[in-house]
């Protein structure tokens, strides 16, 4: 778009697209609200329209905030509202998109991953100047493992074994009689427990680089009673050396875009599948020029996941920075210059706005 193009749009016009901008940031932040203290489930459960007080009461919450809740609700067009009974209700073909149950795909979830991404805007900030910090450490974000392990077992339960693993030939019936599994920078291991529980046959290894989120499911193979899996701290980027050749299958979802290395990580991960095993990789659909990002509208949300979290944390350890959106161009590249020569792209079942690189060792 020229110079001249983008002047066609009046002051007044972008003055009122910035308010809907804004608006929207505020809109998300109180959508995050609903999620965190579960108004949206108590809003689902309603035989009918309730006033706010109605609501607070079945809620046991305070009738003032829920009203100033439901007023946003109302006028970002998530709630209906009948001015003549003042009563508020949400309309079922919503509630899919706002309750957690949709996993990565809920508006309701993402929009509580901004709420935590939020309060570290200042800090990004002040990694722009040059002579300012490279980026911001994992530790910066408190609550991020247990957004995404929530987020990961919303998408997971259900769809992984009955809808993911079909679409890789054999693994399933491989799974079953026995195999080695490694789930790499896995964070709290939801994948590698679900999948260590339907397939008892197998041995599985989870590891992340996060002490504080490999704790969790350490702690959660003992309460489930589960001898087939194991949790270790390790840098994808420098694995055991004794681990060349080991899995018959290895995958990761969703991390290689912020790994500090990701380069080595991918020829890290080439070195241990065995020779004919086979490596998912799944992270997040879009393509590596922005110009072909432009029409998605989600966009905006993946590089503002970028610009807060993935591409800093990868800055913070003096990392490429590749970011969310480095896109299905260069992560194919990536994983040929890795060694992998038999790469496919799949669709993720019930998750489309990501990507499933399967790749075969020969």
């Amino acid at each position: 778009m020229s110079q001249e193009q983008a002047t066609e749009e009046t002051a007044d016009e972008f003055g009122l697209r910035m308010v809907e901008t804004v608006s929207s940031g505020f809109v998300t932040l109180a959508t995050s609200m609903g999620v965190r203290t579960g108004l949206f489930s108590h809003l689902a459960r309603m035989d009918g329209p309730k006033t706010s007080a109605q609501i607070a009461e079945m809620a046991n919450m305070k009738e003032r905030y829920v009203r100033e809740w439901l007023a946003v609700m109302v006028t970002g067009q998530i709630v209906e509202y009948d001015k003549e009974q003042k009563t508020f209700f949400l309309p079922k073909h919503r509630m899919a998109a706002l309750l957690p149950d949709a996993g990565i795909n809920s508006i309701g979830t993402l929009s509580h991953l901004m709420s935590q991404l939020a309060p570290v805007s200042g800090d990004v900030s002040d990694c722009f100047p040059a002579n300012g910090p490279k980026g911001l450490p994992y530790s910066a974000y408190p609550e991020f493992h247990a957004s995404m392990g929530g987020m990961r077992e919303m998408q997971h339960k259900t769809s992984l074994v009955d809808n993911f693993l079909p679409t890789i030939p054999g693994l399933r019936e491989d799974l079953e009689s026995g195999i080695r599994v490694l789930d790499v920078a896995c964070g709290r291991g939801i994948t590698t427990l679900i999948l260590a529980q339907h397939f008892p046959n197998s041995n599985f290894v989870g590891t992340d680089l996060c002490e504080d989120a490999i704790q969790w499911p350490t702690e959660e193979v003992t309460k489930r009673g589960l001898a087939n899996v194991t949790f270790q701290v390790q840098d994808l980027a420098k694995m055991p050396a004794d681990w060349s050749d080991s899995f018959d299958y290895v995958l990761v979802w969703d991390a290689v875009h912020d790994q500090a290395d990701p380069d080595r990580a991918l020829r890290e991960i080439f070195r241990m599948v065995k020779s004919g095993g086979r490596f998912s990789m799944v992270d997040i659909r879009g393509h590596t020029e922005l110009a072909d990002n432009m029409r998605d509208p989600a966009s905006p949300a993946h590089y503002g996941i970028s610009l807060l979290h993935c591409m800093t944390v990868s800055l913070y350890f003096g990392g490429r920075g590749l970011g969310t959106r480095w896109g299905q161009e260069l992560a194919s590249e990536m994983l040929q210059e890795a060694g992998f020569a038999d790469i496919q792209l799949l669709d993720v079942p019930n998750s489309p706005s990501e990507l499933h690189f399967l790749c075969k060792k020969s």
